[in-house]
């Protein structure tokens, strides 16, 4: 391959281009600054108006290898120029570039080679979508190339279709030639239907990892690119007519299963799309769309929609129906999981209706019509769908300033009933700190007579205070409005809210510390996806006469005092001589704190030994470390915020404490105080000195009054975790033998499996798994993905299978559409003991939690599909193959058979049980907790 720049060069890169002469040179460079030199870039003007030509002579006055051509007349589209470059173009090879983004740096050289190393008609690689406002960037389509091979056509990979551009792609110049391809010149959206003929006329394509085009979204720019400025309902006249065109191509070119992935992919991509921008955009474009699509999904085979997701289905049903108020809630329910209509029996039947209209089927039409058949929701898990598995649909129907602040007026919408199906329900609203959803703002609301069958509408309003010490400090930070829904003694749900109040967005002035000065303003605003959000706007003298330079430096100094005043204290080095000077207060001799993960939940051990301690000495008084907002778990019981000036104050003033993990770095036992340490888990990884400093835990261990030198007590579960705990942390203190507070209500029977089903809401038929992985690494703290197909899992279990996601309490899991009606993330449920009883299977990794769940003689699979090399990173104590009493698999398709076997045949592994409990497991009698409070105590 020549790597010189020669009169024939190996590869023409046809730049489009119209009025875009800012960055038509950030472009070209790209190109020219290739690791293959042998190119030409063909600039391809489609009649610009402004300093393109210009432009485009300085850069052939640069570099030789540039070169010009310009159409006579503006042709409105991609197509022509594109046409024009490959008229003009000199070398084997073709590429396109769009004047507005950017190739990577060796593009041209990995594409080049993978298509003559394989003779391919055309290679493609990845592309990466990069938003210029925020800086972030997605993969365009990456499961289609995630290795590298050669596929035979669309025949052989029918799943290529849902790559539709033609900018990541190196094509034979021959090959384009010989089945006459070129772009169509008098609609948008060429790409579609030129790449649809390419994959269809190919029979190789070489395809390649790594990311080849820098595709640059411009989404506040002025004049946004003619496909991503969706709202022109031109655009969608264009994608409907491209539709078409492939359609009469595919009828006389490809079989009907590659005519079935077109019009899914119709349905699930551009479809989807425009019915999207039902949420927040605007009706009459809704009522538009929906006009034009009428016909052309009439024409779409009726077996086509039944492979949809229950939500988009639905959609299709309202909009044949051109119910814009019924696209918008199925939309709702499709991209955020949001119920935005009414489910309802009716006969043997359950359909989805509109939240605004009349339950059940459209009486004015058949009963087997499009527009009532694919709203029948008959068999979906939907029907049956936990509470926690959906959010209910909240909208802020109207807001508007008041004395206080902001008033605003919404409703609920229940449309599974679920409500009224309650004995007991509250609404509240919270304001949620986006980067930092602990951080809420409880706000008062009044809740209104429901209105609707079984009703399903609740009315509230609420006054949002703008003189809150949040406020204050936090500026330019974004808050969510949300709903907390609890039903009966349910775990609460934290839902999102809709905003359904017009355009105009409202706001009003903050007051407090620097408010006057920096003329803070709260604003309520609609959000990209429809929800109702708050943000903070800077307006005065301040940025307008000083600048942002001055803000900058006052605003700091102005959250800080603040804070230290008002909110919390904001860092350890201040905490710790707070700390200090409150530990020279004297000791509440019936003063006890009790904490758990952190202070994240009211359970694990700790839970029990309160209830112990409250039967034993109900004089105590008991302080729980707690998020905020968070109830009191008794009458009487006080809950402090972990680093607050409460929390403090306790820490230093407590005669004892109970701890499942680790104090704060600045804590420092007193004299008098006594600390059981209950510890959250037995050890199957290694642990203390065997994988960390010896020193550190050496001096903390001596001294007495920090780290492990400060537990006076420490909870042992079995002879195995004394083995390996107790020398790895060097404990030298008091054994609380033996078993676990937190196992208590396992063994005794305590837990009664249907009051926690109703709980959950999950039907008493359905089987349960539960998944419970070991904590995994995310430095960013974002949500971490599953290590299986959860589609696939969902789907080879089937409708009777409900699984429950407990990921580690320091992890998030992301829980993906279309399957939450079967899945739900129980990570809000506290006491992991609930979850056990209620699974009839386990699945898990290396977690802790298979010690505590073999107690109750259930089954377990694990899935180890990163054995080796998690046991070569952390080191364990013994090999978990040798002794785990349940099968091994590291495949979603091993998973699913080995979850269906083990309820099959729950007997198989009862020998390997029993001597996994007996080795490994607590000794467990149901009197741990009354144990670890007396010693707590100083009592035998």
């Amino acid at each position: 391959m020549s790597e010189s720049g020669e009169a024939s060069p190996a590869v023409s890169v046809v730049v489009i281009v119209y009025n875009d002469a800012e960055r038509l040179p950030v472009a070209v460079d790209s190109v020219l600054r290739q690791t293959l030199r042998s190119l030409e870039v063909i600039i391809a003007d489609d009649c610009s108006t402004d300093g393109t030509p210009e432009v485009a002579r300085q850069l052939m006055s640069r570099d030789s290898r540039v070169r010009y051509t310009r159409l006579p007349e503006n042709s409105g589209g991609c197509g022509a120029p594109r046409n024009a470059g490959i008229q003009v173009a000199r070398a084997p090879y073709v590429m396109f570039l769009d004047s507005d983004d950017r190739y990577e740096t060796h593009a041209c050289k990995n594409l080049l080679e993978a298509i003559e190393d394989t003779g391919a008609d055309f290679a493609m690689g990845l592309a990466r979508r990069q938003n210029m406002d925020t800086k972030s960037a997605t993969q365009w389509y990456p499961e289609l190339f995630r290795e590298r091979r050669v596929v035979g056509g669309l025949q052989e990979s029918p799943q290529l279709i849902s790559d539709t551009i033609s900018v990541n792609k190196l094509y034979r110049r021959s090959f384009l030639d010989e089945h006459e391809l070129r772009f169509p010149v008098d609609i948008h959206y060429e790409d579609q239907l030129f790449t649809y003929q390419a994959y269809s006329c190919a029979t190789s394509i070489a395809i390649i990892p790594e990311t080849v085009y820098i595709w640059r979204i411009y989404p506040s720019h002025g004049q946004q690119s003619i496909t991503r400025n969706r709202h022109r309902i031109d655009n969608f006249r264009h994608r409907l007519e491209a539709n078409r065109r492939i359609d009469a191509f595919a009828r006389a070119n490809v079989n009907e299963d590659l005519r079935r992935v077109k019009d899914l992919k119709f349905l699930t991509h551009d479809l989807r799309l425009y019915l999207e921008d039902s949420i927040g955009g605007d009706p009459a474009v809704t009522h538009e769309v929906l006009d034009l699509a009428d016909p052309y999904l009439r024409s779409i085979p009726r077996d086509r929609y039944d492979e949809l997701p229950t939500g988009l289905r639905v959609a299709c049903a309202m909009a044949l129906r051109h119910d814009a108020d019924g696209v918008r809630g199925a939309m709702l329910f499709d991209r955020q999981n949001v119920l935005g209509g009414r489910i309802s029996r009716h006969g043997d039947r359950w359909f989805w209706s509109s939240a605004q209209g009349p339950p059940g089927p459209d009486p004015r039409l058949a009963p087997d019509s499009w527009e009532n058949a694919l709203a029948d929701v008959t068999g979906s898990t939907l029907v049956r769908a936990p509470a926690a598995s959906f959010d209910m649909l909240h909208e802020v129907r109207e807001v508007r300033r008041s004395s206080r602040g902001l008033r605003v007026r919404g409703m609920t919408f229940d449309g599974l009933g679920k409500l009224a199906a309650g004995d007991d329900w509250t609404l509240s609203l919270s304001l949620v700190r986006r980067d930092a959803p602990s951080e809420a703002v409880q706000v008062a609301m009044a809740t209104c007579s429901a209105e609707g069958e079984r009703g399903e509408w609740v009315e509230w309003s609420a006054e949002l205070p703008l003189d809150s010490q949040v406020f204050r400090i936090d500026h330019r930070v974004l808050w969510d409005l949300c709903v907390e829904v609890r039903i009966d003694d349910a775990a609460p749900l934290r839902q999102v809210v809709q905003w359904r109040c017009g355009d105009a967005e409202v706001s009003a002035p903050v007051r407090g510390p620097g408010g006057r000065v920096f003329s803070d303003r709260l604003q309520a605003y609609r959000t990209w996806n429809g929800r109702f959000a708050l943000r903070t706007v800077l307006r005065g003298w301040v940025r307008l006469r000083i600048g942002r330079r001055l803000e900058r430096r006052l605003k700091p100094f102005l959250r800080k005092k603040v804070v230290q005043r008002w909110k919390r204290v904001d860092s350890a080095r201040l905490r710790s001589p707070i700390y200090d000077a409150m530990r020279r207060l004297p000791l509440d001799p019936r003063s006890v704190v009790l904490e758990a993960h952190l202070g994240t939940i009211h359970g694990d051990s700790p839970k029990y030994v309160g209830e112990a301690l409250r039967e034993i000495r109900p004089d105590l008084q008991r302080t729980w470390v707690l998020p905020r907002g968070h109830r009191a778990p008794s009458p009487g019981d006080r809950v402090v915020q972990r680093g607050t000036y409460h929390y403090l104050l306790a820490l230093a003033r407590a005669s004892f404490l109970v701890d499942n993990q680790t104090f704060p770095g600045y804590f420092r036992k007193r004299a008098g105080q006594r600390y059981l340490q209950t510890w959250h888990g037995i050890p199957l990884k290694k642990m203390g000195i065997d994988v960390g400093d010896s020193a550190q835990l050496t001096a903390e261990a001596a001294s007495g009054d920090r780290g492990v030198g400060a537990w006076d007590q420490l909870v042992v579960p079995c002879p195995y975790f004394e083995d390996v705990f107790v020398p790895a942390f060097q404990f030298r203190g008091e054994l609380v033998r033996y078993g676990t507070p937190r196992n208590d209500p396992l063994v005794t029977g305590a837990i009664d499996r249907t009051d926690v089903l109703r709980r959950l809401d999950i039907p008493t038929d359905k089987k349960v798994v539960l998944y419970a992985p070991t904590f995994r690494t995310d430095q960013n703290r974002r949500p971490i993905s599953l290590p299986f197909n959860i589609r696939q899992f969902v789907e080879g279990l089937g409708p009777d299978w409900v699984l429950l996601l407990r990921p580690h309490y320091l992890n998030r899991i992301h829980v993906p559409g279309g399957v939450r009606t079967s899945v739900l993330d129980v990570s809000g449920v506290e006491d992991v003991n609930d979850l056990y009883v209620a699974a009839d299977v386990l699945v898990t990794d290396y977690s802790s939690v298979m010690f505590d769940y073999a107690l109750l003689r259930k089954p377990i699979v694990y899935y180890t599909y990163d054995y080796e090399e998690y046991l070569g990173k952390r080191g364990v104590y013994f090999d978990l193959k040798d002794v785990g009493p349940g099968p091994f698999v590291q495949t979603t398709d091993e998973l699913v058979h080995a979850v269906r076997d083990a309820l099959a045949d729950q007997h198989r592994y009862d020998q390997d049980l029993e001597k996994f409990i007996d080795r490994y497991c607590g000794r467990e009698d149901g009197m741990a907790s009354r144990r670890a409070a007396l010693a707590l105590l100083g009592r035998d």
